[in-house]
């Protein structure tokens, strides 16, 4: 039977088991050219290789078995199929990463330093801006914005930068501590931080991980019992002026308490 092959060789030139083969048949993806009416075997044509090969390495990609149909089906919008399955790789990646880190912190011998501390009242100069998540520019930038003001007028910053992210409202203050006479500018303001209770986790690592961060301090809040507010403050401890490698980086990701001395004796 020139051109015809048996399935155990069509599975060896596509690299398709021959049970992915049958199943493929049975839903109508892949069928073989002829099947022997007595002795039901498959076979395929030499024809079909090309295909079969194509198959395999899309599903090697990850695409589903409805989006190579989809490519067979309609081979003109293969760039969409292509372009979703790109999209779908990516926020995989994502969930994947926050699962890492949320591992690799759970596995520490001591998650994220947890500590009970009054953060002190202090003068800062501060932006008060709006927030938009999952984007959050507008934080770098009004840093960006406050130490250039410092470095102009003379102000040199005495505690790490930091910004609160205040209950049930999409505003932050972001804020330098200066001390000394300090004076207003534009959007820059002079204010008072008022500090107060805080339960306290350190987070290690790059700030676009620190997301999954937020999850792990709160949930270790609640199971101590904590009476947290949902204001937070996130505190760069060690950030770009003292290392150039984003691992390295040290934030204190703060969650208020409410105002009960108690706890934090």
């Amino acid at each position: 039977m020139h051109g015809r092959l048996i399935i155990s060789r069509f599975a060896l030139l596509t690299g398709l088991p021959a049970k992915t083969l049958r199943y493929y048949d049975e839903i109508g993806l892949l069928r073989p050219q002829w099947v022997d009416e007595d002795s039901a075997y498959r076979y395929y044509s030499v024809t079909q290789v090309s295909l079969g090969i194509r198959i395999r390495r899309w599903r090697e990609l990850g695409l589903s078995l409805d989006a190579v149909r989809r490519l067979l089906d309609t081979p003109d919008q293969a760039g969409d199929v292509l372009r979703e399955h790109e999209h779908r790789l990516r926020q995989e990646i994502k969930e994947r990463e926050r699962a890492l880190l949320a591992l690799h912190l759970a596995l520490q011998e001591a998650p994220m330093n947890y500590r009970l501390e009054h953060l002190p009242a202090q003068q800062t100069l501060c932006i008060h801006t709006s927030l938009q998540p999952p984007h959050y520019e507008v934080i770098p930038e009004a840093l960006q914005e406050l130490m250039a003001y410092c470095r102009t007028r003379g102000y040199a910053p005495h505690a790490p930068s930091f910004f609160v992210h205040h209950s049930e409202q999409q505003v932050v203050d972001v804020c330098v501590p200066v001390a000394g006479n300090a004076e207003p500018h534009g959007r820059i303001e002079v204010r008072t931080f008022e500090g107060g209770p805080a339960f306290i986790g350190r987070f290690v690592g790059p700030y676009d991980r620190t997301g999954a961060a937020y999850t792990l301090v709160v949930e270790e809040a609640l199971r101590r019992g904590l009476p947290i507010t949902g204001v937070t403050a996130e505190i760069y401890v060690k950030s770009v002026p003292h290392t150039p490698d984003p691992n390295a980086y040290e934030t204190d990701i703060a969650f208020f308490l409410q105002p009960d001395p108690e706890p934090v004796a």
